[in-house]
């Protein structure tokens, strides 16, 4: 058996990860929120994360992840989403796993329409990306399917061992300031679509109005998901030109992540 784990706050990630499973045939999605709100013992053979790229890195809830999951697995993946490069997230995964004495097997990166709003991807690029992605990802597939082994090419460059993205994370916490999530209430219809596809449950809704929490992945998958555009990362909010949500993603397949899958 196999498991997939993943973290999707836009839709890209679970759309890769949807296609990779199609492909494997017995394979179960898990998401990554939900396994750390339960963990246990994974008892599959085949064991593969996928997610987004975060400033060029792994999102810091999925190195808590790979520090924490309890797993033997005889084959590793790791998938990274990103609209243009992975940075150091294919080589970090690697190194968290080898300080617990787990292989990381094979790690790739799949091009999808990026969702940062500081630089998204322009329109012609979004629909070739979103054309592209479906022979990309089935030859990723078929190489996980076939346990294809580049773990000698993960490896972080020099950059990337000495702090190459916190430049990254410091642009957008210091002066973009994306941690003050704030609604528009205005604008807001309580529709409550926010509170759905949040993967970390940090959203609530009072008096029809959302209520954001301490927990905050910043996924920007809420600010994208309103249909009002009525909410706001700090001095961040997507307009008809960076506002992106994965065309065959539906914000209630997203909730899916939040709550355990298996049967113990």
């Amino acid at each position: 058996m196999a498991v997939i784990f993943y973290l999707s706050g836009t839709g890209n990630s679970l759309y890769a990860a949807e296609s990779i499973a199609k492909e494997l045939g017995a394979c179960r999605l898990e998401g990554i929120t939900g396994y750390l709100k339960a963990p246990y013992e994974v008892q599959d053979e085949v064991v593969g994360i996928v997610c987004p790229v975060h400033c060029m890195a792994l999102p810091p809830v999925v190195e808590s992840f790979l520090q924490q999951v309890k797993m033997v697995p005889q084959y590793i993946f790791l998938v990274v989403t990103m609209g243009a490069m992975s940075g150091q997230a294919l080589g970090q995964g690697k190194e968290l796993l080898e300080q617990r004495e787990l292989r990381l097997s094979y790690g790739a990166q799949a091009a999808l329409p990026d969702n940062s709003i500081v630089f998204p991807s322009p329109a012609a690029r979004k629909e070739k990306l979103l054309r592209d992605a479906p022979s990309e990802l089935g030859l990723i597939a078929r190489n996980i399917k076939n346990r294809h082994d580049n773990y000698s090419h993960l490896s972080r460059s020099f950059l990337w061992q000495h702090g190459g993205t916190a430049i990254g994370w410091w642009v957008l916490e210091k002066m973009k300031n994306i941690g003050a999530l704030n609604c528009d209430a205005a604008k807001c219809v309580g529709c409550g679509i926010c509170v759905t596809i949040c993967p970390a449950g940090n959203i609530t809704l009072s008096e029809g109005k959302p209520v954001f929490g301490t927990e905050c992945l910043h996924c920007f998958g809420c600010a994208h998901w309103c249909p009002q555009t009525a909410i706001s990362l700090g001095s961040l909010k997507p307009d008809g030109k960076t506002r992106y949500t994965h065309p065959e993603i539906k914000p209630a397949e997203l909730a899916a992540q939040k709550e355990r899958k298996d049967e113990v």
